[in-house]
């Protein structure tokens, strides 16, 4: 049994069917048990009340006349009809005084009866047996009566439960009915609700293999609000992510292609070049090997970026943060930085508060988005311009860092792509493709893996900010 279908099907007729049983069960048994103990109370009560009637009718020497004996036996018979049952008195000796039956096909030898040995011997019993065809049941009680601690007789009762059989009959087989009635119900209801999770499961895994094979988009609509419909609207959000993704790896690759083969063109232009007597040539020699080895800068550089924005998505998720007072690491850094940079270059001004900032960051990757966002200030800055970099908290929850310079600035049809990967805005006295365009991705990708964002402010002819904020480690 595979489908999960037959399995709610019989877990629900299950869950049905056995509690339904045990109660059916269980209300037989308790009625049973209940009527069998008030019949042989009410058996008991007339045996008291038919003892006490005999042993007032006793005379001296423990006998009793025929006058006596019709009292008794009227006193017998009374109780008889009332409880409808046969009462026997019998004598010390088991001789029978009273009778209320007077049917011969009845009569046994009551010596014979092991309740009447109990009896006799002045201890009460009670029995019950089946008739000879099995279809009714018979209780027996003997009470003994008891004068003067010696028993002076018995008092016999017995009575066929045949309307308590029949009852219990009937209580069977309206229980066996409504069972029967339940256990249709029962799978109708699980059948319905497991096809109504089933189907819909069964079409979600149709698209599913569909979409896997290529073979059509991954469209299905499940209503409901349950947990499959959520199942649901789960895969189309990762089938959607899933194509929003290939369609940018396949962009990017492509890209990528288209990048690393315009230094490839180069260098084998210029290989060529050389082989065909360039190489003779001081001038021509110089030349073309120099574009050969800032071609080859230019992969190398783009090749460590592209390696760079691989791991950080898998390492940054999985890294181990550090609470760092977010100012004096600025301050750090920049320090650290600028002596790397050109002797000439725009003055670097750091604003940081004066009061600790404390935010769970990776310093290595923090640096490495500042190093970016200065190494694009300084080189589209003028030596005699100014980078100001600047801390602050706008709100308790969040750390604003600001990196500001003079330079030309990024005209308004450019501002939305500068954080595209390969894009680059060259300023004409630069050399061809100085830049990779992967700088300012890589600290997009740094900064959102932080859960912080980055975005750019500039007007042409006046200068660009950059400004990436940070959550506190407070947030």
């Amino acid at each position: 049994m595979k489908s999960i279908r037959w399995k709610i099907v019989l877990l629900c007729v299950i869950v049905i069917v056995v509690p339904v049983l045990l109660l059916n069960y269980y209300t037989v048994s308790v009625f049973n048990r209940f009527t069998t103990r008030d019949l042989e109370e009410h058996m008991i009560h007339s045996a008291f009340m038919v003892s006490e009637q005999y042993k007032s009718l006793l005379d001296e020497s423990g006998c009793i006349d025929e006058f006596r004996r019709t009292n008794l036996t009227q006193t017998v018979n009374a109780f008889s009809r009332e409880i409808q049952a046969r009462i026997q008195v019998l004598s010390p000796a088991g001789l029978v005084l009273c009778d209320s039956s007077t049917n011969a096909a009845e009569n046994v030898d009551v010596l014979m009866l092991p309740e009447v040995v109990s009896a006799l011997a002045g201890k009460y019993r009670a029995r019950s047996a089946l008739t000879e065809d099995r279809q009714y049941m018979y209780y027996f009680i003997a009470y003994p009566v008891m004068k003067e601690g010696h028993v002076c007789g018995v008092v016999h009762v017995s009575r066929h439960t045949s309307n308590i059989v029949r009852t219990i009959n009937r209580m069977i087989k309206v229980q066996r009915i409504t069972t029967a009635a339940a256990i249709m119900i029962g799978i109708l209801l699980a059948t319905v609700l497991a096809y109504s999770i089933t189907s819909r499961l069964r079409r979600l895994t149709t698209a599913t293999m569909a979409f896997a094979s290529g073979d059509a988009p991954f469209a299905v609509s499940v209503r409901g609000g349950d947990e499959v419909a959520d199942l649901a609207r789960a895969i189309s959000l990762m089938a959607t992510e899933i194509k929003r993704t290939n369609q940018y790896n396949r962009e990017f690759i492509s890209t990528v292609m288209h990048e690393l083969k315009m230094p490839i063109t180069a260098i084998k232009g210029a290989a060529e070049l050389l082989e065909q007597g360039a190489f003779n040539k001081d001038e021509a020699r110089v030349k073309f090997l120099g574009n050969i080895r800032f071609e080859v800068d230019r992969l190398a550089r783009m090749v460590w970026e592209l390696n760079e924005l691989t791991k950080l998505d898998i390492e940054i998720p999985r890294a181990q943060k550090e609470k760092v007072d977010y100012g004096m690491c600025v301050k750090e850094i920049v320090e650290r930085f600028e002596p790397t940079l050109d002797v000439q270059h725009a003055r670097i001004c750091v604003t940081v508060p004066e009061r600790p900032i404390h935010a769970r960051v990776i310093p290595g990757r923090i640096e490495q988005v500042l190093g970016n966002l200065i190494d694009n200030a300084v080189r589209y800055t003028p030596s005699s311009g100014r980078i100001e970099i600047e801390v602050n908290t706008e709100s308790d929850n969040t750390i604003t860092t600001s990196v500001h310079d003079t330079g030309c600035g990024i005209s308004a049809s450019n501002l939305g792509k500068v954080f595209d990967r390969f894009f680059t805005t060259e300023p004409k006295d630069k050399p061809k493709d100085y830049g990779s365009g992967l700088g300012l991705a890589i600290a997009r990708s740094i900064v959102e893996s932080h859960q912080g964002r980055i975005w750019v402010e500039s007007t042409p002819g006046q200068g660009t900010t950059f400004f990436f904020s940070l959550p506190t480690a407070e947030a």
